[in-house]
């Protein structure tokens, strides 16, 4: 059974866009890879920091919207965390909405 996750991917924004562009292929191929399915991906933009992270204060943030199995977003987290450019993320598993469910479970 597949949920729906939301990643929020904060970059480090002195990179140039072709390598932010580089690390969002590379989620996106970690994604793919643990037969997840990318939904949307939204760029947000540099924002600044609400505190300094590795000597840096401001950062580009990245939402990917993706469905995968409960066991997937784990093995993300760990392909994540080793990639140099990423200053923070974050995956939550969204909440399906009521009505949403009761249609499901009608059909």
């Amino acid at each position: 059974m597949e949920q729906e996750y939301e990643l929020v991917l904060v970059t480090k924004a002195d990179i140039s866009d072709s390598d932010r562009n580089k690390v969002l292929d590379q989620v996106k191929k970690v994604i793919e890879a643990t037969k997840g399915k990318i939904g949307s991906v939204d760029d947000w933009g540099k924002r600044e920091l609400a505190y300094v992270i590795q000597k840096s204060s401001h950062g580009f943030y990245s939402v990917v919207n993706f469905s995968s199995d409960p066991k997937s977003p784990q093995n993300i987290q760990t392909k994540i965390k080793l990639m140099d450019d990423v200053l923070r993320f974050l995956i939550f598993k969204k909440e399906v909405e009521k009505s949403k469910k009761k249609k499901k479970e009608k059909k």
